[in-house]
């Protein structure tokens, strides 16, 4: 395994960047879940590039807590960082490593948003979209900005709006965040099969959801919307639940709930 780079690869280069990559949550210099991000960045990693990489988890978590502390980031706080492996070597199997601060959270831990974006859907495809990849980052940072320039919403309600990528009925993500709708006391979210990102987040709210709700791996349909009460994603800094999506109004009542086992 290599050490992680100073130069050179950039995780926001281009649309076309070959890379996978983690959204962490750090809580006082330490990556929450970190285990099960590093997992899911090598499952990417050797699917699309035929290599599993060994990644040292004591050694990249201690070079987060380096890079934050050189970024001056609160010691005590919450953070988000992004992690990201790019192919290198002749086998693909000794990954550039690059680790990037990305923004101090207000609150600690993980929260449920005070914010409530109201969200666009696009259709759009891109390759492998079941991985975070560098395509799935370069996408959702372009459909959320054409969101917000769509969008008549004012800064009550957010400020911005959020993508919703759509194949045909099928929405499938919030960006690169994994959907939620909650209908009665039952949650719906997208399978992998269906699309839908693998995320620790993911699988975090579908554990959690077993002690409020019913879970069905079935998708939020396009339209289906008016029959959801709540709408809502989850990603690194914790859950924000949708104000409304393409005129569909929702409430957020159950989806808070489900923020206080995200950091078990």
């Amino acid at each position: 395994m290599t050490g992680p780079v100073t130069g050179g690869f950039s995780p926001s280069c281009s649309l076309a960047a070959h890379f996978v990559y983690q959204r962490i949550h750090t809580l006082a210099g330490k990556p929450l879940h970190f285990a099960e991000h590093l997992d899911i960045a090598a499952r990417a990693f050797d699917h699309i590039y035929g290599a599993r990489p060994a990644l040292d988890e004591a050694k990249i978590a201690a070079e987060i807590s380096a890079k934050l502390r050189a970024a001056h980031y609160t010691p005590k706080g919450s953070a988000t960082m992004l992690f990201c492996l790019a192919p290198d070597g002749p086998n693909n199997d000794k990954p550039q490593i690059t680790i990037t601060p990305e923004r101090q959270l207000l609150d600690t831990g993980y929260t449920h948003s005070s914010l409530r974006p109201m969200a666009i859907t696009y259709e759009y495809s891109i390759p492998f979209s079941s991985f975070p990849t560098g395509f799935q980052l370069s996408a959702t940072s372009l459909f959320d900005t054409i969101a917000t320039i769509h969008s008549t919403t004012d800064t009550a309600k957010g400020g911005s709006a959020r993508s919703i990528r759509r194949e045909g009925k099928v929405l499938v993500s919030c960006g690169d965040a994994p959907l939620f709708g909650i209908r009665g006391r039952t949650i719906f979210t997208a399978s992998l099969l269906d699309g839908a990102i693998d995320s620790v987040e993911r699988n975090l709210v579908i554990a959690s959801a077993s002690d409020y709700l019913s879970l069905r791996e079935e998708p939020v349909l396009h339209s289906e919307l008016t029959s959801f009460d709540e709408l809502f994603f989850a990603d690194a800094a914790g859950i924000t639940s949708l104000s409304e999506c393409d005129g569909a109004k929702f409430m957020s009542l159950l989806a808070p709930r489900l923020v206080d086992t995200l950091s078990l």
